[in-house]
């Protein structure tokens, strides 16, 4: 009987000295939390470690490791900004920040209001160009702060919120340019035409009744920007019933009854060409 329990109670001796040597043993904090370490009541010790994930908890005698997972933002602070902050063994902080960007001065704005887009008048006729400008830190502008330029013109053709000028034969991109207190400009353009040459039928008049057969006086005249005044065959007459009626700035002509409209047409001495045109009712 001695020799059958000798074993069992060597075995059991062993067991016991295991377990006081493991009660008395402090667990490494494997996590990368923060771990704070002090003697226990009973002679052990305390483990207690913060960290991103969930720990384990470990109830040994002693012996206490606790993890807890932090995670800190600023909801309804400002929606631009996302905080996440890990604390572990070397108590390191990662903000992750979106800060707005400060705009900065922002430009000025040019808008043309007058005349509109695509007009046409003679070249010896004037445009008048009307502009709005205003800048978001400086306000409304006007004066110099406004410049007026053509593509077809080297000289600027003027400044400020409204500008009164005859153009060069062509078409036109007019640009309004409006420049802030900083130097920040802004821009508005437009396209218009000045024409040359051009027709100017003084007689008869827009409109009239004539008798059919009658001799009908016609008078007009053609002026270019580059050749002056026109004459002779540069002018050129003609009936939408009866065709070709005369040339020259005056001559009498009949014309058929009917509703006719007569043209007018100059051309310079480049071959550019102008015109002009009537309605006029001829009765039988």
């Amino acid at each position: 009987m001695r020799s059958t329990y000798l074993p069992l109670l060597s075995a059991l001796v062993l067991a016991l000295s295991v377990g006081a040597c493991s009660s008395n043993t402090v667990e490494p904090n494997t996590d990368s939390g923060l771990a704070a370490d002090s003697g226990g009541a009973d002679g052990g010790s305390s483990d207690a470690g913060r960290d991103t994930g969930a720990g384990p908890v470990d109830t040994g005698v002693g012996n206490i490791d606790a993890a807890t997972d932090t995670d800190s933002g600023t909801a309804g602070n400002d929606a631009a900004t996302d905080v996440d902050a890990f604390v572990g063994n070397d108590a390191a902080v990662l903000v992750d920040a979106a800060v707005p960007v400060d705009a900065g001065n922002r430009s000025p704005t040019c808008t043309i209001t007058a005349p509109l887009a695509g007009t046409v008048r003679n070249y010896d006729a004037t445009f008048t160009f009307v502009a709005t400008a205003s800048d978001p830190e400086d306000g409304p502008l006007s004066g110099a702060s406004v410049v007026w330029r053509s593509d077809l013109v080297v000289a600027p053709l003027g400044s400020g919120l409204s500008v009164t000028t005859t153009l060069i034969p062509g078409m036109h991109t007019i640009r309004c340019t409006a420049t802030d207190s900083v130097g920040n400009t802004g821009s508005g353009t437009l396209m218009v035409t000045s024409r040359s040459p051009v027709a100017t039928i003084n007689h008869p008049g827009n409109g009239e009744v004539r008798v059919a057969g009658s001799s009908i006086p016609f008078v007009g005249l053609g002026r270019d920007f580059e050749d002056g005044t026109l004459s002779g065959a540069s002018l050129v007459w003609t009936s939408s019933i009866d065709g070709a009626l005369g040339t020259g700035t005056m001559f009498n002509a009949p014309l058929s009854a009917g509703t006719n409209v007569v043209t007018l047409t100059v051309t310079d001495s480049s071959g550019n060409t102008g015109t002009a045109s009537i309605t006029l009712t001829i009765t039988p």
